[in-house]
């Protein structure tokens, strides 16, 4: 290795090295580095095309999702107001003896109102996450987030038992309260939309690797195989399309894995035999 370092050596080794490589041999090494960069010269404007390609295919690829999400999102608004016109032209009858169709009616009515403003509030949650919105973090106790939670869907949906199991130990995150709710909601929430009546569901929070983990498994039919791989994408349902009342439309997954992922975590739809089991992972807090 000194011999590749000629600022110091002496006139003695100069004249070894010289006479050991030769003028041939030097000469043999530059036409060889020259041809060398020649190449690398020559490949640069491939590689070029082909990043240029690669980053068509992909703006292709991210205008074809976009018209796809603007696409269905106004469809899935639609059906609520269709709805709505429909039955509040029922809730303008005039007779009497139609009094219970009114009811049922202004019933309807209001329960497309919440659906849509479900469908708008979850739209501009993950419009905020894509322009990078910042959240308002602070120290969040899963454990108690998971006990409000779980006692909410038991009130509000007595025909789908809800057990809920606690780890020993802290479970503390950073994060927006508000968001880490609401995954814990949607979570619960799909698994009644997916379940029959009298299906049980376990949410439970533990502690692994210095993650928090918030679980939640049924005893349902489980996630359909063609749809194992796109279960957070927006608008994809396991009821075939179906806009029937209660049936969601298909971003509360999606919000799931959109709002875990801003919190640095996770969140996994995990392979089991009968049922679902999702599966969300958030940093602990120092």
């Amino acid at each position: 290795m000194r011999g590749l370092n000629t600022v110091d050596a002496t006139p003695v080794e100069k004249t070894v090295y010289t006479a050991a490589v030769g003028p041939d041999a030097l000469a043999w090494l530059l036409q060889a580095e020259l041809g060398v960069a020649v190449l690398l010269l020559a490949a640069v404007p491939a590689v070029v095309r082909w990043v240029r390609r690669r980053e068509a295919r992909r703006w292709a690829e991210s205008e074809r999702r976009l018209r796809e999400f603007l696409l269905t999102a106004g469809h899935e608004l639609r059906n609520p107001l269709t709805t709505i016109s429909g039955y509040a032209q029922l809730a303008f009858v005039g007779d009497r003896s139609q009094e219970r169709v009114r009811t049922e009616a202004l019933g309807r009515v209001h329960d497309e109102i919440e659906r849509m403003d479900s469908l708008i509030d979850e739209l501009v949650l993950l419009s905020r996450h894509d322009l990078g919105r910042e959240l308002r973090r602070r120290r969040v106790d899963l454990a108690e987030l998971c006990r409000e939670a779980a006692a909410a869907a038991r009130d509000c949906h007595p025909a789908y038992p809800v057990r809920l199991l606690v780890a020993p130990g802290e479970h503390i995150v950073r994060g927006d309260p508000l968001r880490l709710h609401q995954v814990v909601a949607n979570l619960l929430a799909n698994a009644r939309r997916h379940t029959p009546e009298g299906t049980s569901t376990t949410l439970a929070v533990g502690t692994e690797d210095g993650y928090r983990v918030v679980e939640v498994t049924d005893d349902g039919p489980g996630v359909p195989p063609e749809l194992r791989a796109r279960i957070f994408e927006p608008f994809v349902r396991g009821d075939a399309g179906a806009a029937t009342p209660g049936s969601g439309v298909g971003l509360g997954l999606s919000v799931v894995a959109t709002v875990a992922a801003a919190h640095g975590g996770t969140a996994a739809l995990e392979h089991s035999v009968g049922g679902a089991w999702f599966r969300v992972r958030l940093p602990a807090a120092p």
